[in-house]
């Protein structure tokens, strides 16, 4: 009855935070509906970690504790890309980037493993350790140098929240509603469609180079 309730819960939470995504993307950025959609995701989001957590104690799936994960760093740290006060949060972002790192380490193990054990050759823990170490460098270099154009920041900001919502998508169509994919490409196909419209983040934002023409 327990599980039952939470489950409930669990769906619940996920329409609202599907909803506030939709929202936060369409929208102006910087507009008053993107800035209330991008919270109504981030609050919702982190309500359905928390009841897939619960959940796993009634039935264990390592790939969702994987999702979890991932959203676990991508919320704050696209947060932390509107703050810009890096000197402030350095050991959040430090911890993030750390989290990170263990998330690369073990999508990497996944795709050796699997390759090496199973018939077939198996893309998808692989593009998700490619997506992690991209990452892990853009934080290594932000930490590094905070970059000071206000458009990087953006892209920042909005690449994380993107892949946010296309984790959200992921877990939809994987462990929610069964749209008859395969686990590859449950994982495969929203990380490329995020992918082309991140690319389409970064040149509707672009950021001057040193010595460039503005």
């Amino acid at each position: 009855m327990t599980f039952d309730i939470n489950n409930m819960l669990h769906i619940a939470f996920g329409s609202l935070a599907m909803l506030g995504g939709l929202t936060a993307l369409v929208t102006v950025k910087g507009s008053l509906w993107h800035i209330r959609g991008g919270r109504l995701f981030s609050v919702m989001m982190g309500l359905v970690i928390l009841t897939t957590f619960v959940q796993m104690f009634h039935e264990l799936f390592a790939l969702a504790i994987v999702m979890c994960l991932t959203v676990i760093y991508l919320v704050p740290s696209a947060l932390l890309a509107v703050n810009r006060d890096v000197r402030r949060f350095r050991g959040l972002n430090i911890a993030l980037m750390v989290l990170l790192g263990l998330l690369f380490a073990f999508a990497l193990l996944q795709f050796v493993r699997l390759n090496l054990i199973a018939d077939g050759f198996f893309a998808g823990p692989g593009v998700l350790a490619l997506m992690f170490g991209i990452l892990f460098v853009q934080d290594w270099q932000m930490l590094r140098a905070p970059p000071s154009h206000p458009n990087a920041w953006l892209r920042r900001h909005l690449t994380r929240m993107i892949l946010a919502f296309t984790f959200a998508i992921m877990a939809l169509v994987r462990i929610g509603i069964d749209f008859g994919l395969s686990l590859e490409m449950s994982v495969i196909l929203p990380l490329a469609i995020a992918a082309i419209v991140i690319v389409a983040v970064y040149r509707s934002y672009p950021v001057a180079k040193p010595g460039a023409r503005t």
